[in-house]
């Protein structure tokens, strides 16, 4: 996705979702990345991270609420 960049990922899907509502309450729009598959839950695959996205221009005020 041109024009986004990651400001938090984890392998912890949940985890991602909480932080994602924090920029939403904050009006920073942003979207969730998953390219884990259901289907290999338990297995190697199904460790890949998940990134949370946001238009390169909240990259700051989204970190500074993240506290990264």
């Amino acid at each position: 996705m041109n024009g986004w960049v990651a400001v938090f990922s984890d392998s912890f899907a949940p985890g991602v979702e909480m932080r994602k509502q924090v920029l939403i309450d904050s009006d920073i729009p942003c979207v969730i990345m998953n390219r884990q598959d259901s289907s290999y839950s338990g297995v190697g695959f199904a460790s890949m991270e998940v990134q949370l996205l946001v238009p390169e221009d909240f990259e700051e005020k989204a970190k500074a609420l993240l506290q990264l």
